[in-house]
């Protein structure tokens, strides 16, 4: 009886240990067998990275191109005298606004009145010589050639011919004396503002010095700015330039300028040392904010049709031609895009995708970009992006 209780006992004792093997076995066989199942997949030195893509959506894009303008008037006149003469008069300053035909100066005018008053006193002597020639001319032709020899009949009719010319001279002396008359006062030749000036009553002026003054057209003004000769023909497909953009301003103090401006035309060539062309757009500009000479940001507001905003951070920059990556199927892709402007954070790039590209919104090392991945789409952002898991083979 103490025999077969030894050997229960002794049957116990092997039993467990027996169990526990077999159950290590059974673990390490199905380790073994998953294991197995993922390298089936995966090679040994597979590494994995999950990228975020989303559809391409073109659409419309209103968009600002800024371009770097200088404010110039249309007219500017560099007043001169057309006389000499001392000043006797000076009713305009530096800064004044004036209207066109508004006396600005007077050159004094005795002299030149004297001259108007000699001129009138020609006239009258040629008249009445001239009066005197023509009764005398006209006996003679009445008496005719029979009654007095020929050189006294042609000496009347030289007379006569002689005081009519007479006459036309007195006439245009007073004409001059009076057109000089008249430049002993000196209008504004346009509507403006006058530049610097010091003139003072008793300075001499002449012809052949130096302008008085200058007086520039500040309403409307004009607005130059240039565009790449690449921009310019852009701008051409699609019809007239500026057609149908919006030319707007941002002032220094970073405000836009309240009125549009009115396209005029582009310049006739191409500055060679800066590849531009040179356009012309002028302004209302009756508040005077916009002065000659200061420079101002020119926004030309244009409407891009079917069109894609992509982030600046996805956008590689390179000399060789700026690029994107792209999924389609199971290729990832870099591509070459065009940008045509900028719009906040993002590029607006011209449409050149196809039918089932996705952006990769994720930065792409060139390690990834370089291999040979697989492509599994592993879920979807809260956004609605699809996560995909890049697994390097």
């Amino acid at each position: 009886m103490r025999y077969k209780q030894e050997a229960e006992e002794q049957g116990h004792s092997w039993f467990w240990p027996v169990i526990i093997v077999i159950a290590l076995i059974l673990i390490y066989y199905l380790y073994e067998k998953h294991a197995g199942g993922l390298h089936s997949q995966t090679p040994e030195n597979a590494t994995e990275t999950t990228l975020r893509v989303e559809a391409l959506k073109p659409g419309d894009v209103t968009l600002d191109k800024k371009y770097i303008g200088y404010i110039t008037p249309i007219n500017e006149v560099a007043v001169l005298p057309y006389i000499n003469g001392f000043l006797e008069k000076v009713t305009v300053s530096g800064g004044e606004e004036v209207k066109a035909g508004q006396p600005l100066l007077m050159i004094k005018q005795g002299e030149y009145k004297a001259q108007v008053d000699a001129a009138e006193a020609q006239i009258l002597q040629a008249r009445a010589d001239f009066a005197n020639a023509k009764v005398y001319y006209e006996r003679v032709k009445k008496v005719g050639p029979k009654a007095m020899s020929k050189t006294e009949f042609d000496n009347a009719k030289a007379k006569y011919l002689s005081a009519q010319a007479a006459v036309a001279q007195a006439r245009a002396n007073y004409n001059l004396a009076k057109v000089n008359f008249d430049y002993t006062e000196i209008n504004a030749p346009i509507a403006g503002i006058v530049g610097e000036m010091s003139l003072t009553p008793g300075d001499y002026v002449s012809p052949g010095g130096q302008p008085l003054f200058t007086i520039i057209q500040y309403d409307p003004i004009r607005v130059v700015f240039s565009i790449t000769d690449k921009d310019y023909l852009e701008e051409l497909k699609s019809g007239p330039l500026f057609a149908e953009d919006k030319i707007k301003l941002r002032l220094a103090d970073g405000k836009i300028y309240n009125a549009l401006g009115d396209y005029q035309y582009a310049d006739n060539k191409v500055d060679r040392s800066t590849n531009s062309i040179a356009v012309y757009a002028d302004f209302p500009n009756a508040s005077k904010a916009l002065v000659a000479n200061a420079y101002v940001d020119v926004l030309v507001e244009k409407n891009y049709r079917n069109v894609v905003l992509v982030s600046k951070k996805i956008v590689t920059l390179d000399a060789d031609g700026d690029y994107v990556y792209l999924v389609n199927g199971n290729k990832l892709q870099k591509s070459k895009v065009v940008i045509l402007g900028e719009k906040g954070g993002d590029y607006v790039l011209q449409n050149n995708f196809k039918a089932g590209d996705y952006l990769v919104l994720d930065k792409v090392s060139p390690q990834i970009a370089s291999t040979k991945i697989k492509i599994n789409v592993v879920g979807k952002t809260s956004a609605g992006e699809k996560a995909l898991s890049l697994i390097h083979i």
